[in-house]
């Protein structure tokens, strides 16, 4: 059976139209077919025909690359801080503003009849859904380096603009850059407190423009107590500025 054979005919140009939207050319459209139709147009035959087992297959893979970008980009990052800017770009939310944006949602078969309900959150949802197919799909399709260049594409650059939000992972540095700006002086680091045992050390650290306690910190290093405390300063500091 020809591909076009096991696409089914009518499909052929919206799906030639598809792969001009996505810069891809598929060897094999049906996976393209399958990677856009949701499991209520064919219940029957839900695991072979629809999008649901590729919808697994490119999450992972989507987390894989998302995960080694951060880990490069950010290598001073906690592992905290590391899961959680991976969380936020590999979110439903995340995942469904890219589809709809790229335009995905009028290339997806859905049987709105046969769901319970359908509304602006159903589309967000289809169009995370297909997202992670249609990378899946591509994997499948071209192989692990054009799945790696379409998520580089479309998803990567996710990573740096939510940073800006959730990681900073260097809020000593930008903590001075503040400073420096505000009064021409460097922040100073002073350990207020420690206590603890040996094994189980606590310290406090206060971070000071001149004599003006900016924010503090408190963790099992003085330098990570250092760090939260550039981190307080800087939350506090841009608070004041709101306010």
């Amino acid at each position: 059976m020809s591909n076009e054979e096991a696409v089914g005919a009518p499909f052929i140009d919206v799906l030639l139209t598809l792969e001009t939207l996505l810069q891809v050319r598929f060897n094999d459209r049906s996976l393209l077919q399958r990677a856009v139709t949701h499991h209520s147009c064919c219940p029957g035959t839900a695991v072979r025909d629809s999008y649901d087992t590729l919808e697994f297959l490119g999450d992972a893979i989507i987390a894989a690359h998302v995960v080694e970008y951060i880990y490069r980009m950010f290598p001073e990052a906690s592992e905290g801080e590391m899961t959680a800017l991976k969380s936020e770009v590999v979110s439903r939310r995340v995942l469904a503003r890219i589809g709809q944006a790229l335009g995905l949602f009028p290339y997806i078969r859905v049987d709105v009849a046969n769901l319970r309900t359908f509304n602006e959150r159903s589309r967000d949802s289809l169009c995370a859904d297909v997202l992670e197919a249609i990378v899946g799909a591509i994997h499948i399709d071209q192989g692990p380096e054009v799945g790696r260049d379409f998520v580089a594409r479309l998803i990567l650059p996710e990573v740096l603009y939510l940073s800006q939000q959730s990681l900073d992972t260097n809020p000593k540095g930008r903590l001075q850059k503040v400073v420096l700006q505000r009064s021409g002086s460097l922040p100073r680091y002073r350990v207020l407190e420690q206590g603890g045992s040996n094994n189980d050390r606590v310290f406090t650290v206060g971070v000071y423009e001149h004599e003006l306690l900016l924010g503090l910190g408190t963790a099992s290093s003085i330098k990570e107590a250092g760090r939260l405390a550039a981190r307080d300063a800087l939350g506090a500091l841009q608070a004041h500025e709101i306010s």
